[in-house]
């Protein structure tokens, strides 16, 4: 089991998980546009399985990323189920080794600093973005008002081994149902 955590923000309209392999080919602005300016671009990498869309707008937001391995499926803590708000349906991502979580701006043939660093052996995966209400958690805010140090996570995406027969992958850019 691997996790990573950190915020990531985005001035472009989305946060992504993207595999790097996928994106070879970008590497400057012009490509950057001609690879992800529309949306039905975007679409075509989550069709392949190298994108996988966290649609929320202009934003920043505090992530953990958690990929299960053959020991160990990834999972919901105890609180952060308590706190789940809704649940995509899965996605699709392949990885040679390496993932990366940053807004789209950042997505390129060489991954920003900036970028979260999600180690995934090689294979496919199911996704899920997982929406946590961490602030109705008591004490999740510090006396400043900023999340405290034990807050939850405003997201928490699940890579998993798909099952088999594999589930009809989510093929769209709009990731979290409204929430019931």
């Amino acid at each position: 089991m691997f996790e990573v955590t950190g915020p990531v923000m985005t001035d472009a309209g989305m946060q992504v998980l993207w595999n790097p392999e996928g994106f070879a080919s970008v590497v400057d602005y012009d490509s950057w546009e001609g690879s992800l300016l529309k949306d039905d671009d975007i679409l075509q990498h989550v069709l392949v399985g190298v994108l996988v869309p966290i649609n929320l707008g202009d934003s920043a937001f505090q992530f953990v990323v958690r990929v299960g391995d053959s020991q160990q499926a990834a999972d919901l803590t105890t609180r952060e189920r308590t706190r789940l708000v809704v649940a995509s349906e899965p996605y699709l991502i392949t990885s040679a080794g390496s993932l990366y979580l940053s807004g789209l701006e950042d997505v390129s043939a060489i991954p920003d600093e900036k970028a979260l660093h999600v180690v995934a052996p090689a294979g496919r995966y199911a996704v899920t973005v997982n929406l946590i209400d961490w602030e109705s958690e008591p004490d999740s805010r510090a006396p400043t008002g900023d999340p405290s140090p034990c807050a939850l996570p405003d997201f928490v995406v699940l890579l998993t081994a798909p099952t088999w027969p594999e589930p009809a992958f989510r093929q769209s850019l709009q990731t979290l149902p409204p929430p019931p």
